[in-house]
């Protein structure tokens, strides 16, 4: 484990002020009122009926980010699911009709969230410290049981109910990403145990005849490249102002994790139509259970996202205007980490608000007084996604990975070649 100053300063760098993150979905679900909490809905979801399309899905759903073409959805509920508790269930439905469903059991994401520093202010530094170690310590003791009892059990449940023996199997092209599953035949439908890094714990739902060894959609896999270039362009709209931006582009909001970079890497590869989501992302990235992003391998996740999507990457330590209007042009995201500050936060969002109001507003070319408010190399690191850009006036259009505004911000584009510490360029 990193000394504790390490840990602590590596979760401040790679996220944003708690205020700023509204808990999206997490913290409503722990809330949500439902008849189906706490109730068993296994026998529901295997149903033929419902796989044929002559059944519904039981209880109250909630759109999330899609996946390409794949409409995404989940309960608002915490049931439980073949005799265990779901952490979430989640939907995905190609032309109306269920596709797949995804159980949750165990995610060390949920259960650790962002590192508890509320302690006693009597403390001194080293009793803080030891303190802070025991409180993480215990955690991990308790996830590590918990997870490991799940997992036991629920083998041992799908090995009862399957109709055949169990086929090891994999999914992703990219070592980075590659996923060893444990895949169990139930009638037409095949239920697929995932298990990684002592953190998650998941089982995917579908039929057979849709199963694949790939995170790429099969509405995308099955496109030429000229075909898959076409389908970004037509992403592309301009506006009367001026603005060209990628129209759509499906927001994922990170909650209490400590995941911006991971939660802008998954808006992008739902974009690009990958079945991939933050918590994998957490396990293939080597997220460790500590309720931080300290010691993770993040940068090389975005290279696996963009070959996993038949697409190349282009990493730089700034930001280019240039080079990111090709990108867009194109339909391709950029991603920026760069150093956050709450007060720009919110002038950034003031001025996404006059713009609307406003097609004549412009961002002021900066000032001496106004760089002089940009976060400097000792502010926190944020992870942003590019989305769009204004070349007469010098601005660009990004989206957040927390809840609270659907549109993009905007920010000069000097603002954030001052600001920028790494540039994540998707290309064809």
């Amino acid at each position: 484990m990193k000394p504790l100053p390490l840990l602590l300063s590596a979760l401040a760098a790679l996220a944003p002020p708690l205020g700023a993150i509204p808990n999206q979905i997490g913290g409503f679900l722990a809330q949500a009122e439902s008849p189906l909490n706490d109730t068993e809905i296994g026998d529901r979801l295997l149903n033929p009926r419902l796989w044929a399309g002559d059944e519904s899905l039981p209880g109250t759903w909630r759109e999330e980010a899609p996946i390409g073409t794949v409409a995404a959805s989940y309960l608002a509920a915490r049931p439980k699911v073949l005799g265990l508790p779901a952490i979430m269930v989640q939907a995905r439905h190609r032309s109306g009709q269920l596709d797949s469903l995804a159980i949750t059991f165990a995610d060390a994401g949920s259960y650790f969230g962002y590192l508890n520093e509320n302690l006693p202010p009597d403390l001194s530094r080293r009793e803080r410290e030891a303190e802070l170690h025991r409180r993480l310590a215990d955690k991990q003791r308790e996830f590590a049981a918990f997870y490991h009892e799940t997992g036991t059990i629920l083998r041992d449940t799908l090995r009862d109910l399957s109709d055949k023996r169990p086929r090891e199997n994999q999914i992703g092209k990219t070592r980075t990403l590659r996923a060893e599953v444990t895949d169990y035949r139930k009638g037409d439908l095949v239920l697929r145990l995932i298990v990684g890094g002592e953190r998650l714990i998941r089982l995917l739902i579908q039929p057979a005849a849709s199963v694949t060894r790939e995170w790429l959609d099969a509405d995308r896999s099955g496109l030429s490249a000229r075909e898959l270039e076409r389908t970004y362009h037509n992403r592309v709209t301009r506006n009367g102002t001026g603005d060209l931006r990628i129209a759509g582009f499906p927001l994922v909001p990170q909650g209490y994790k400590p995941y911006c970079g991971l939660n802008t890497l998954t808006m992008a590869a739902r974009y690009f139509g990958l079945h991939l989501d933050e918590d994998w992302l957490a396990v293939a990235g080597k997220f460790r259970n500590t309720g931080s992003a300290a010691g993770s391998q993040i940068p090389r996740l975005y290279l696996a996202v963009a070959r996993e999507s038949g697409l190349d990457l282009h990493k730089s330590n700034d930001f280019s205007l240039r080079e990111a209007r090709v990108s867009i042009d194109r339909g391709l995201p950029v991603v920026v980490w760069r150093r956050f500050s709450s007060k720009r936060n919110r002038i950034h969002s003031l001025q996404t608000l006059q713009a609307t109001r406003n097609p004549g507003f412009r961002i002021p070319p900066p000032d001496t007084a106004t760089r002089e408010t940009w976060p400097d190399e000792k502010a926190p690191l944020h992870a942003s996604v590019v989305v769009g850009y204004n070349a007469e006036h010098r601005e660009i259009l990004f989206l957040e990975s927390w809840a609270g505004m659907d549109a993009p911000r905007r920010m000069h584009a000097e603002e954030l070649a001052a600001t920028a510490y790494l540039t994540f360029y998707f290309k064809q």
